[in-house]
Parts: structure tokens; C-alpha cells; sequence
């Protein structure tokens, strides 16, 4: 027997879902944003369908302090509309209260605007806590125009590891499943022509239901690789998942072969991500950030944080660092 507790978020998805905002009625409206989109033309767009004062918001990988200060700049808000990728969502959702009608208008494909939990950085650390969820997202393909084609693709790369790590969760269940394989074929699908618009829609259904998954499983070492290593050593955080997910795959390989079977094709899911990483110009490695001392610094806390997720092989001090090394 399963249980399933649905979102209560209004989604108004399309081509034209920006336009929604026309029927907003508040007295004191507030933009929360990224510095890179404070000139830009989809801040303007959305200004001239809403009237709102502009609040710069958090910075990547949403440093502890910038959360605490975001607080005190949107606490007489009636609405805020957050416009950004994840560290703006999941910084709003750390600090607004039930009260604050929350919008979200996402510009990556992390899907952070899906989930319950925020996460933060804290003594080089990532962490996460339950917040205010969005009382309505606006995805629309538009607001995706200005954001850097490496951000949006790798962006979307941490898409395809929610469903891939949710797929073989410890916590999976059919619902899950389902979310995860059709989520994990559209994102695939769209980055080819991630160009066209109507792509870019029909990435954003994707990513919203390999996000949602997020909700119901906890994800595996691909995500613990990227808590650990991306505030650490800033390293942008779609692209952790193109650092770690093949290899994360190949090492949970032999636990979960069945599972992923569902979403393979000719060859082992890690082979073609591996491949399919490299054929989207997103393909990292971890030398390009850091060296491999440091690195192996952090295999423990690493090892630790795997073992208390969803992943489904456990994983030693010894596998950690040979992990490392491997995405090294």
C-alpha cells in the first residue's frame, strides 16, 4: 500500500503563462532577482505586466548570510515574485511567511520551484529545510531567453539526476517511478533542441516531474557529491551533476539494473549519459576546480552523507575516494 500527498501549487504553464500576471491584485508586490537579470529584458517584461518594486536576491549556492538579509528586505511584502533559478526560489522559500503570497517565475531548469525544501550553504556545507512552498509557478519559456545556454543545460542536467536517483531510490515506489522515466525522456529529448521554444516548454514539463519525484524519494550520492563539493569549491550547481551523475550510476549499477533498464536503450544508462553529457558540451570533471588533495579531504563527511540518502548501495571511506578519484 502506498500513500501520496499532492502539491497544493497552482501551475500555469505555456507559451503565453506570463501574461497571467495582468491578474494580480496586490497592494505592495516585491521582484526578487539575480543580479545578471536586473537590466535584462525579462525583468522588463514582467514590470510592465505587474507593478513591483526590485529586490536583489541571493547569490549561488545561497550563502547563509545573504538568506538572513534576504529576510529583512521582504518581510512588508503582500506578494513576492521570485524571478531566477534555484538559489533565488529556494532562498524565498527559506524566509517568507505562510502569509506572503509566493510566485515563482523560474529561468533555469533545476526545478527547485517543485519542491518542499530550500537549501543553503552553511561553513562550506549545503543544507536544506522545509520552507514556504510557491502558491503559484509561472512556466514559461520566454523567461528562459536570456539565461546563459551552459546555466539552462546543466541546469537541466540536475533534472535528469533527480529522476535517475529517484528511479533507483531506497524510497521509490510506482508514482515515483512513473514521474521519473517520463520526466528523465522529455528532459532528454528537448536538450537536443533546447534552441526552440516550444522545446524549452516542453523541457520545463520535464524537469516539473523529475522534480516532483523530490518530493516523494530521497535522492542518492549524485546529489550528496554536489551538498558537499559544489559550495565547497564553487562549482555551478547543474554542473556537479555533470561531474558526478555517470559515475554515480555506474557505482549503484549493480543494485539497480533493473530499474533502469526502464529508461536504457542500447547501452548501460551510465555509457549514454556519459555520452550524452559530451554530446551536449557539458561533460566536467572535478579537476577543473580543485585539486585532488583537497578533494579526498572530504571523502568522509562525503561517505556519511551518501549513506543516510535514498542511494542504494552503501558506501565506504575507501568508495568514496575512489569515487573521487574516478570523476576527478
Amino acid at each position: 500500500m502506498y500513500k501520496v500527498e499532492y502539491p497544493s501549487t497552482q501551475v500555469i504553464y505555456g507559451k503565453d503563462a506570463l501574461d497571467w500576471l495582468v491578474n494580480l491584485k496586490s497592494s505592495k508586490v516585491g521582484i526578487v532577482t539575480t543580479r545578471s537579470l536586473l537590466q535584462g529584458k525579462t525583468l522588463s517584461l514582467v514590470t510592465k505586466l505587474v507593478n513591483a518594486d526590485i529586490i536583489e536576491g541571493p547569490r549561488q549556492h545561497v550563502p547563509e548570510d545573504d538568506v538572513n538579509a534576504l529576510k529583512e528586505k521582504v518581510g512588508n511584502y503582500e506578494t513576492i515574485i521570485g524571478l531566477g533559478g534555484g538559489s533565488i526560489i529556494d532562498g524565498l522559500k527559506l524566509v517568507l511567511e505562510e502569509k506572503t503570497k509566493y510566485i515563482v517565475i523560474p529561468t533555469t531548469l533545476s526545478g527547485a520551484e517543485h519542491t518542499k525544501s530550500g537549501g543553503y550553504t552553511t561553513q562550506g556545507l549545503k543544507r536544506s529545510k522545509l520552507g514556504k512552498e510557491p502558491d503559484i509557478v509561472i512556466l514559461d519559456p520566454r523567461a528562459t531567453l536570456e539565461t546563459p545556454k551552459w546555466l539552462l543545460v546543466s541546469s537541466a542536467v540536475r533534472s535528469i539526476d533527480h529522476a535517475v536517483e529517484a528511479l533507483y531510490s531506497r524510497d521509490s515506489t510506482p508514482f515515483v517511478d512513473s514521474l521519473a522515466k517520463e520526466g528523465f525522456h522529455k528532459i532528454v529529448n528537448c536538450l537536443r533542441d533546447i534552441d526552440s521554444l516550444d522545446s524549452r516548454l516542453e523541457c520545463q514539463i520535464g524537469v516539473w516531474l523529475s522534480s516532483l519525484t523530490m518530493r516523494y524519494a530521497r535522492m542518492g550520492m549524485s546529489h550528496m557529491f554536489g551538498y558537499v563539493f559544489g559550495p565547497r569549491f564553487n562549482i555551478p550547481h547543474g554542473y556537479t551533476s555533470c561531474i558526478s551523475l555517470p559515475a554515480a550510476v555506474k557505482f549503484n549499477y549493480g543494485a539497480s539494473k533493473e530499474k533502469l533498464k526502464s529508461i536504457e536503450k542500447n547501452e548501460p544508462l551510465y555509457e549514454f549519459l556519459d555520452n550524452f553529457l559530451r554530446e551536449i558540451g557539458v561533460r566536467k570533471k572535478l579537476s577543473e576546480y580543485t585539486s585532488l588533495e583537497e578533494a579526498l579531504k572530504y571523502a568522509e563527511v562525503f561517505s556519511q552523507l551518501s549513506n543516510n540518502s535514498g542511494n542504494p548501495t552503501k558506501l565506504s571511506i575507501d568508495d568514496a575516494r575512489k569515487f573521487i578519484q574516478e570523476v576527478y
